[in-house]
């Protein structure tokens, strides 16, 4: 039952609800931005071309050339996109997910006091009469009435189901359809896509999600504006029905210019400080992200899931040294392992074919672009390297260095802990499909580390260095999309 002091809005009800209507606007707007780097929706995890339900943008591939993953990339606006431009991805995922662990924080304060300070009745339904009431005032509002004002206690009972609906179920659907495109925490657990149907369709109804959530914030302001209008704006700005209008005009007027300003101010100042940007937000993200780093990948995919297509992200390498052993198919390419170990090696394909034992594994991979293809993989677990090489007591990290540069000449790199490396599906890759590894996939050999996304998963490899810092190589942030592109390096998410 309502009493009257629950008529009117409490103050961590007023912080809570302003906290949420920024932290949308960057989840939204970053969201966007990501999407733009493969802007196609499907229902099935193979994501082959045609396929998607929906798509954004004008670009059409080409039939009878090699394109990669990148190309599909679309261009979209700072005012949608929170960098806007073209692949700008890394800055766009390192702001949705610091907004992500925000929102969810804001989201459990606000649920405990709730419930804790007695709130709760304002929002969850305490008899079924709550169904057919809300259902005349549907009837009410689709007839241009406004309901009585004894209905509003303090909200009319449609009110009531809406927003008992977005807080408790919409919200954590964003939540969890988020958390299935996790490629650590799909690994760990295979099972856990299957409650959406594959991370495809998790993905889809993750935007379906923002689509709902954005039509429900229209049509409540509206109707906040239309119904009661005065009353509303005095009881989210100063907490009650009645009070100075002027005052509660400002304070309403301040804070949606703040939140206009906030966003011009983080776009400008992430497209001008990339770097300050990463330094400043990726210690709180890696807390979190670095919890998924230690769940062991245990997919296991049958023969009949194998994508009929995967895609090829990047082209092959314009190294004259690699090019020269392509067209000798690799017979005198060796992987160099050296750095801080006892035993430095050199090893050819031979050498991986018959001096280690061969692992077999089919499993879902992830572009940190948004689409995945199913494949199987077989080649050396690099445990079996990692106790052949015996790494000193200094040796923290393996960073695996590829004959691919860009055209500053910047090598291609990326590095993992020995511990991520020990974990059963971490594997050199020499064979894909139970065919040697196809050149625009990495031959001769690629990394395959299935808790991780794809860009981690180096190709072209020309050898393995065990090193005590991740500082002592490139700009010292553990690979070259984290110094260049400004990716975050745990990429568990």
């Amino acid at each position: 039952m309502y009493t009257k002091n629950m008529i009117g809005f409490p103050l961590w009800l007023q912080i809570t609800h302003f906290l949420n209507i920024i932290l949308m606007t960057l989840l939204a707007r970053s969201g966007l931005q990501i999407l733009a780097d493969h802007p196609k929706l499907y229902w099935n995890d193979d994501t082959t071309p045609g396929s998607e339900w929906i798509k954004f943008g004008k670009k059409v591939m080409p039939k009878d050339e090699l394109w990669t993953s990148i190309d599909e990339a679309e261009y979209i606006n700072p005012i949608l996109g929170i960098t806007g431009g073209n692949h700008n991805l890394g800055s766009a995922r390192r702001w949705h997910f610091f907004a992500a662990i925000l929102f969810v924080a804001n989201g459990l304060t606000y649920v405990t006091l709730l419930f804790v300070t007695g709130q709760w009745v304002r929002l969850v339904p305490t008899s079924w009469s709550i169904f057919p009431a809300a259902f005349n005032n549907l009837v009410e509002y689709l007839s241009f009435r406004i309901p009585p004002a004894s209905s509003f206690t303090p909200y009319d009972p449609l009110q009531q189901l809406t927003y008992f609906a977005v807080v408790f179920i919409f919200a954590p659907f964003m939540v969890f359809t988020g958390l299935a495109l996790s490629p650590a925490l799909a690994g760990r657990f295979p099972w856990y896509i299957k409650i959406f149907g594959g991370r495809q369709a998790a993905r889809s109804l993750h935007f379906l999600g923002l689509v709902g959530i954005m039509g429900f914030l229209v049509i409540h302001l509206l109707l906040v504006a239309l119904v009661n209008g005065r009353a509303n704006l005095l009881n989210i700005t100063l907490g009650g029905p009645s009070g100075d209008w002027n005052l509660a005009v400002a304070i309403f007027s301040a804070a949606i210019v703040f939140t206009i300003l906030l966003n011009i101010w983080i776009t400008w100042y992430t497209l001008h400080h990339q770097r300050k940007v990463q330094n400043a937000l990726d210690p709180f993200i890696n807390f979190f992200t670095r919890l998924l780093s230690r769940m062991p990948s245990r997919q296991h995919y049958a023969k009949k899931d194998i994508s009929p297509y995967f895609r090829v992200n990047g082209r092959p390498p314009k190294d004259e040294k690699w090019q020269h052993l392509a067209k000798n198919n690799f017979k005198d390419w060796k992987l160099n392992v050296g750095g801080l170990v006892k035993n430095k090696l050199a090893l050819s394909l031979d050498d991986l074919r018959t001096s280690f034992s061969k692992s077999e594994q089919i499993t879902k991979h992830n572009c940190i672009q948004g689409w995945s293809a199913v494949a199987e993989w077989g080649g050396v677990p690099v445990a079996e390297l990692i106790k052949r090489a015996e790494p000193l007591p200094n040796a923290r990290y393996i960073v695996f260095h590829a004959f691919d540069k860009d055209d500053q000449g910047l090598e291609y790199y990326t590095s993992y802990t020995i511990e991520e490396m020990m974990m059963p599906q971490s594997l050199l890759a020499y064979e894909m499909n139970g065919q040697p590894l196809p050149i625009v996939y990495g031959a001769p050999l690629r990394v395959r580390a299935e808790s991780r996304l794809g860009f981690k998963m180096v190709k072209y490899l020309k050898s393995m260095e065990f090193i005590a810092d991740r500082k002592e190589v490139g700009s010292g942030y553990g690979g070259y999309r984290d110094d260049v592109q400004f990716f975050d390096n745990v990429a568990t998410i």
